[in-house]
């Protein structure tokens, strides 16, 4: 009953966002623009509340590559291009400042986050012309499953599954999967895998070594 109340509210919120979408979509099919879509992300994040994530929601559904109807996009948060991509659990904090981003399921992004569209989006090679003149190239940073970005972090590269990223760290190298990671430029100080709990059955083996040992 709650996935189908929630589908509901989120078929509501499509329809309420439409003057957003519609234009924003149109824009892209006939010139590959994507003001329309900036103008939508803007104002739908300055709306507070459950109102505001599930019109965010709606509207993200309609505009980005993929939406997952559980996402949580918080209060000032924007998307700067349409190809993005939010899993199923994905939880975005407020004020944060999205590119072309892939984020696995229930990743967990913190608040003010900045995720570039990689690490040159800018040239600077020639002093002649302007920086904002010299182009670039936006790369997809892709966000590993149920990986969390602590407050403050800037990621211009991929993070592996199940990552932690520390609050503050900047990102400009591919994080591997189950580390933790820290620092401005982060690295890896510890492995998650070497350091979890030990499972049931983990436990249930070390219990009967441990009894044949002592008999």
């Amino acid at each position: 009953m709650k996935t189908v109340i929630r589908e509901f509210l989120i078929f509501a919120a499509v329809l309420a966002t439409a003057p957003w979408w519609l234009p924003a979509r149109l824009l892209r099919a006939l010139t590959g623009g994507e003001s329309a879509f900036a103008a939508g992300s803007e104002w739908l994040s300055l709306v507070p509340g459950r109102l505001g994530v599930y019109l965010r929601r709606g509207y993200y559904r309609m505009t980005l590559d993929t939406c997952a109807s559980d996402c949580h996009i918080g209060f000032g948060t924007t998307f700067a291009h349409p190809q993005a991509r939010i899993g199923h659990g994905v939880y975005i904090g407020n004020r944060c400042t999205l590119g072309t981003v892939e984020m696995g399921d229930h990743a967990t992004i913190g608040s003010n986050v900045d995720i570039l569209s990689g690490r040159r989006q800018h040239n600077f090679l020639r002093l002649d012309v302007p920086i904002q003149h010299q182009g670039g190239t936006f790369e997809r940073v892709r966000l590993g499953r149920n990986c969390w970005i602590g407050n403050s972090s800037v990621v211009m590269a991929d993070v592996g599954d199940d990552c932690v990223i520390g609050a503050g760290s900047v990102v400009v190298k591919p994080v591997p999967a189950r580390s933790i990671a820290v620092g401005n430029p982060a690295t890896v100080k510890r492995n998650r895998e070497s350091e979890a709990a030990p499972t049931s059955e983990h436990r249930l083996a070390s219990n009967v070594e441990a009894q044949l040992v002592e008999w």
